[in-house]
């Protein structure tokens, strides 16, 4: 790319489409606030969606080129509901983004400026690394750290492979959040238990097992290590941890 974007894996600079400013910096939130019987004030609030505004300039040979280049971006933006959206200037991270609007205008025969709008219901920006580390279970409790990037608490997937049997419970806590969750169930030599804390479950061998499920999903905090600490699993399974960095 060339101070341009890509959606869906498409660079906009093939079309001769250059960026020159971006609007993608909204942190929005929506709160409510609710009185309590002891008349103290609880807040609770989420962030909205996100609105990115790019101004872009379009260069062609000839006025036709410059319309038949902007009916391909118009056909390349609406070609899905959703794409992933990134900036050459940021190109690390990617929002999940929609077509809002297009609006231009003709600066010459041969140019087109405008600004191209997109929504994002899901207002964070994701790494476009993931970032995927096992460890190995060798004492009982055992401490591993895990370092995130990013602005904003990171949604892991922790998967436990068994090394032995184990009667229960099991535990997976972050030291530096204080959550923790624990599945008090038992287990058999290269059994899985994966703990998805964006989707709020856990499967054993690729299947829902939230009966046993009691605590807090444990989250990762953006920007630093993280102390993740494992009992009741042994001392011969290992701890994968899969994310990807988030931003606000």
């Amino acid at each position: 790319m060339a101070n341009s974007l890509t959606f869906n894996s498409t660079d906009l600079s093939t079309y001769g489409v250059t960026i020159t400013r971006i609007k993608d910096n909204q942190t929005s939130f929506k709160r409510d606030i609710t009185q309590l019987d002891t008349r103290a004030h609880a807040s609770n609030g989420k962030r909205e969606s996100l609105k990115i505004d790019a101004e872009f300039i379009l260069v062609g040979t000839s006025l036709a080129d410059v319309q038949d280049k902007l009916a391909s971006i118009k056909r390349i933006l609406t070609a899905v509901e959703t794409g992933e959206l990134v900036f050459d200037y940021r190109s690390g991270v990617y929002f999940n983004a929609a077509l809002d609007e297009i609006d231009g205008e003709n600066l010459t025969q041969k140019c087109i400026s405008g600004t191209i709008s997109f929504l994002c219901a899901d207002p964070y920006g994701y790494s476009t690394t993931e970032t995927d580390q096992t460890d190995n279970i060798t004492t009982d409790p055992t401490a591993v750290t895990v370092t995130v990037g990013g602005s904003a608490l990171a949604l892991p997937v922790f998967t436990l492979t068994a090394g032995e049997s184990l009667s229960g419970p099991i535990s997976v806590k972050n030291n530096d959040t204080g959550e923790e969750l624990v599945w008090d169930s038992s287990m058999v030599s290269s059994d899985e238990l994966e703990i998805d804390t964006e989707h709020w479950v856990v499967k054993k061998n690729g299947t829902a097992s939230m009966t046993d499920v009691s605590g807090q999903f444990p989250r990762l905090l953006p920007g630093q290590a993280n102390h993740i600490v494992v009992t009741g699993f042994g001392t011969t399974g290992t701890l994968q941890t899969v994310f990807r960095s988030r931003f606000i």
